[in-house]
């Protein structure tokens, strides 16, 4: 439960960061936040990792496969087809495409690469943010309440 609250908070952190240094307009403002919050991406990265990584040594211990029971075939496919494609893509983004356009701009006005890594990460939490908003607590009832 650590792992995903650090994810869920790390991710919560640096979009309110990236938030604040846009409302000022000036791109120096977001620069300055995008090098920031490196660090908070990360965490959120690594959390997600290590929250999956202990899950599936659970369902290993436990000798479960996504036979078991319904609600763990309903809660494997929505970790599998919708919370590690869509993470799994921002953090491509964020570690690969975003770092390197950092790297190339020292000032504004951004580099092709950063400027196309921001609008790949706005499109990514702007998909993110209805699909996980509902697929998270659906994936956290279903672990609680084993409906079926």
């Amino acid at each position: 439960m650590g792992a995903l609250a650090a994810w869920v908070g790390a991710a919560l952190v640096a979009q309110v960061a990236l938030w604040r240094a846009r409302a000022g307009g000036h791109p120096g403002r977001e620069l300055s936040a995008r090098r920031r919050i490196r660090p908070w991406l990360a965490v959120e990265h690594a959390g997600l990792a290590l929250a999956l990584l202990a899950g599936l040594a659970l369902l290993e211990t436990r000798g479960w496969g996504p036979g078991r029971a319904r609600w763990l075939g309903l809660k494997l496919g929505l970790t599998l087809f919708l919370v590690v494609p869509l993470e799994a893509m921002h953090a491509w983004v964020c570690h690969a495409w975003i770092a390197r356009g950092l790297r190339q701009t020292a000032a504004p006005p951004f580099s092709k690469d950063l400027a196309r890594g921001i609008g790949m990460d706005d499109m990514i939490r702007a998909l993110a943010a209805p699909l996980l908003g509902i697929g998270v607590p659906l994936i956290v009832w279903l672990s609680v309440k084993h409906p079926f």
